[in-house]
């Protein structure tokens, strides 16, 4: 993993494979702390219309390189502005969202076991969680990625709740609310 956590109010990215529960911490981690909360995905649902139909039209290529833009725009943003930003799982092939992430002094990698991560996606009918061995060898592919980019690693497992995941992430980065 990246570095140390700074200890000083900013924002936070929350990585992860598909399934992690990205959005979800990310939506309480923000409530929490008082931040608005940024999940990239939406951003690129928001421009191009649902992930799966631009996968399904214009390829994984393509929504690779919009991802790249919309999440560097994003962490930009997030150098001046505190906010918590959630990424897609595949964020993190990019390396200029890698080298963004390093302008936050707080990446957390959210990581759960691999059947929790596969139940999650396909409950929610990700594209690229259509095969469990396709599924396996990406979460693989990828792990070296996160803890490239991470600064802090938090488990997110079914027997964990989103109050004890956003304590510890608060206690690692040592971000607390404005009063």
């Amino acid at each position: 993993m990246n570095g140390a956590a700074s200890g000083r109010r900013s924002s936070v990215a929350l990585v992860g494979f598909m399934g992690a529960g990205k959005s979800r911490v990310g939506m309480a981690l923000a409530h929490r702390l008082r931040l608005p909360f940024v999940d990239t995905d939406a951003l690129i649902a928001e421009q191009c219309g649902s992930i799966e139909r631009l996968f399904a039209d214009r390829g994984e290529a393509c929504f690779r390189s919009i991802e790249r833009d919309v999440v560097v725009a994003t962490l930009e943003n997030a150098r001046r502005f505190d906010c918590v930003v959630a990424l897609g799982g595949g964020a993190v092939t990019s390396a200029d969202v890698r080298q963004a992430l390093q302008w936050l002094p707080c990446v957390v990698w959210l990581t759960a076991p691999v059947q929790a991560l596969f139940d999650r996606a396909t409950e929610g009918g990700r594209p690229l969680a259509a095969d469990e061995h396709t599924f396996r060898d990406l979460l693989a592919e990828r792990e070296s990625l996160y803890d490239e980019v991470a600064t802090v690693r938090v488990a997110n497992g079914p027997e964990r709740t989103v109050d004890a995941v956003t304590d510890e992430i608060v206690d690692a980065c040592g971000c607390e609310a404005s009063p």
